[in-house]
């Protein structure tokens, strides 16, 4: 595994290859750089070799091959931190065991069951609970426990989506009992349902790449869909206004348009949603697997602390 590996250590080890950049260097060869991962720690890499970087350059998202290289100083880093030398790249043959590039966050999928039960348990009015069981019945349910929330960012593993949305809906009720008339079976029915679209738009195949449909449509546009499909399925159908509050939800929940949302936050549920998403999103970028000490943030943007030793 990466996190086994040192300064000087030659390796022969799958990895998810993610390419940030083929070019030519400066004595007229070529070069590729990017991350090299398994689900224990991810690493730049960088090749020199042609072959390799003819095979890099040709990758439309994240694959998985068998790497010949060494462990190295980054002398691009600056800051003592390793990288990959990658030396020879291959395929990795169709009987080999994969399993370890899949990120695990560590969730409890029975405890995260249980609050999601809890959740849906706390809404009072039939027809949006109805219209929430609806949307996670059959097959939907049970993608909806193991997808990530994330290609990279964050919630970026197994069970990450039943993690951040259920994370969501208890920082939104906690924020919505502190706010006078907020509408708690709005607050939670917008929560659970606030990312649904990513079951379609991200898939769970090594590297959790974009669908088709995720890349045509985006899980904002996908998530008001399905709720909206799932309405049609109801009878008695619910009504109009609730079935809308909770869709604003779904497609202002990154707050303004130009974060992604079709339509700014207009509604209180809508802004308290896009907050506590805001806020788990934010706060996932300390989870342990990251390690310890400053680390520096590619979604944040900055340097960040991750607790001492």
């Amino acid at each position: 595994m990466l996190t086994e590996f040192k300064a000087g250590d030659k390796i022969r080890h799958i990895v998810l290859c993610r390419v940030q950049k083929v070019g030519n260097s400066a004595n007229g060869g070529v070069f590729a750089r990017g991350f090299a991962s398994d689900n224990t720690a991810a690493l730049p890499f960088i090749s020199f070799d042609g072959y390799t970087v003819d095979v890099l350059r040709s990758l439309t998202g994240p694959r998985a091959f068998v790497v010949t290289g060494t462990i190295d100083m980054n002398r691009f880093a600056g800051d003592g931190s390793l990288q990959l030398l990658i030396q020879k790249i291959e395929p990795p043959l169709p009987e080999e065991d994969l399993s370890h590039l899949l990120p695990d966050g560590g969730v409890d999928l029975n405890e995260y069951g249980r609050r999601f039960d809890l959740l849906l348990g706390k809404i009072k009015d039939a027809d949006i609970l109805r219209l929430v069981r609806q949307v996670f019945s059959g097959r939907i349910w049970a993608s909806f426990r193991t997808n990530p929330a994330g290609m990279s960012y964050h919630h970026a593993y197994i069970g990450g989506l039943l993690e951040h949305s259920v994370d969501t809906a208890e920082l939104a009720v906690a924020m919505g009992e502190k706010v006078k008339d907020a509408d708690q079976d709005i607050l939670i029915a917008g929560s659970l349902l606030h990312d649904i679209g990513k079951l379609r738009e991200i898939s769970q195949d090594i590297g959790f790449p974009y669908t088709g449909e995720g890349k045509l449509l985006g899980h904002i546009a996908i998530g008001a869909m399905m709720a909206e499909e799932a309405a049609l399925g109801m009878d008695p159908p619910i009504s109009g206004e609730k079935l809308q509050l909770i869709v604003h939800i779904i497609i202002s929940h990154h707050g303004d348009q130009e974060k992604g949302s079709p339509i700014n936050c207009r509604t209180k549920e809508a802004f308290i949603v896009h907050y506590a998403d805001e806020l788990n999103s934010v706060l996932n970028q300390f989870h342990p697997r990251e390690g310890k000490g400053w680390q520096y943030n590619k979604m944040l943007a900055r340097n960040i602390f991750l607790g001492g030793e």
